[in-house]
């Protein structure tokens, strides 16, 4: 068990079928509709092409080889799941779910996964979610407090957790209470059974083992080692397949310009990420597989990850290299194996990154030299400098 310090304190900031696409757009699509795809709606096993100019809308769970979006994909406002082995969003191509002014209130399950490990589609190896070459990706749930300071100290046995900030959890929601620092790491899971009516307590469904100290414990302790709470789940998911934990080979997200030599065409992308939950993600000993990776983009001031979760990671959790002012407020790295935050320009990261929270980054001891050179054997909540891997090398599709 181990925790590891925090950047700042505080938590963080229809119908059926066609129908649901003109909601849409007026030219929109829905998956399931074969005037979507020139007469006949992909199989599960078929690598599927959304071309320039045509919006299409997932109305139902979709399986798919492969989906590389040149034009718009959205999704219905239903429960909804997406599998495929991966997912590329390329040039002036988007995928949206939500938006920061009308997050998505139906929960979404995107799973990537499926094929071998030695696949290497587009230079970005499989079970990808990416936007390359000016490609959008827009991901926002509905805004809930990611995570929490304890108010009160904790006593072993007790089921009550009083909070230093009210929350808008529910019973059922799955939380974890850390705490003690590197020194003496305290973690446990447990669930929501109520919730006070102000917000500022929750009583969990079994009693706690351990003492967990609250910013109003009389005993004097640094601010490391204070209790923090946090909110394990979130109602839009990325994630691995279910082979992903035996073979530390989850998922990875990359938002990149691209670049490779003598493109001169390269452009940044975007990728925003609201009140996402990243889960069996990284690939482990794999050079830029990464749960969540921002590379070689150039300016990324229009990027950001709010209020997200990133958990069951095989490597590091958040990296930033090559791609300043990425927005980083709110977020949770649980037990990454590596660093929870690599943010290569330490020079913005007093305006761009604020209250995220790591807890117990794990040991992790890469073949790699490039790998090795961050020293993850000692690793940190937070690492800030240069990196020495070179940018990825994304090949075009064809």
């Amino acid at each position: 068990m181990g925790f590891l310090d925090f950047q700042a304190a505080g938590g963080a900031v229809g119908a059926a079928g066609s129908r649901d696409a003109e909601a849409f757009a007026p030219d929109a699509r829905a998956w399931s509709d074969s005037a979507a795809w020139n007469g006949r709606v992909p199989r599960p096993d078929e690598d599927v092409v959304i071309p320039p100019g045509r919006t299409v809308v997932v109305d139902g769970d979709v399986r798919a080889a492969s989906i590389t979006v040149f034009g718009t994909l959205l999704f219905a406002p239903r429960e909804l799941s997406l599998r495929a082995r991966w997912i590329l969003v390329e040039g002036g191509g988007a995928l949206r779910a939500g938006s920061a002014e009308t997050p998505r209130d139906a929960r979404l399950t995107i799973s990537l996964g499926g094929g071998a490990p030695d696949e290497n589609a587009h230079g970005l190896g499989t079970a990808f979610l990416a936007a390359v070459r000016g490609g959008t990706i827009d991901l926002h749930g509905r805004q809930r407090k990611s995570w929490v300071p304890l108010g009160d100290s904790t006593v072993a046995g007790g089921r009550t957790l009083r909070l230093a900030q009210p929350v808008d959890w529910q019973a059922g929601d799955p939380i974890a209470i850390a705490s003690g620092g590197a020194e003496l790491p305290l973690v446990e899971e447990r669930s929501i059974e109520a919730v006070a009516r102000d917000g500022m307590a929750v009583t969990v469904d079994r009693p706690l083992q351990h003492r967990h100290l609250g910013e109003r414990s009389p005993l004097r302790a640094p601010a490391g080692t204070l209790g923090k709470v946090v909110l394990m789940g979130r109602g839009i998911v990325v994630e691995g397949d279910e082979a992903s934990v035996e073979r530390g080979f989850g998922a990875h997200c990359l938002i990149g310009s691209g670049a490779r030599d003598g493109d001169e065409g390269a452009r940044s992308s975007i990728g925003r990420f609201r009140s996402v939950e990243f889960r069996r993600v990284g690939q482990f000993g794999r050079r830029g597989r990464f749960p969540l990776h921002w590379s070689a983009n150039g300016d990324s001031g229009a990027s950001c990850a709010i209020d997200c979760l990133i958990h069951h990671s095989f490597q590091r959790g958040v990296v930033v290299a090559g791609s300043p002012h990425v927005r980083l407020a709110g977020n949770v790295v649980y037990k990454p194996y590596g660093h929870a935050f690599v943010i290569e320009h330490a020079e913005d990261a007093a305006q761009t990154v604020a209250a995220n929270l790591a807890v117990r980054p794990r040991v992790a001891r890469f073949a790699d030299p490039a790998l090795r050179g961050l020293h993850e054997h000692r690793p940190r909540a937070f690492w800030f400098g240069p990196l020495r891997a070179p940018p990825l090398t994304i090949r075009r599709p064809r």
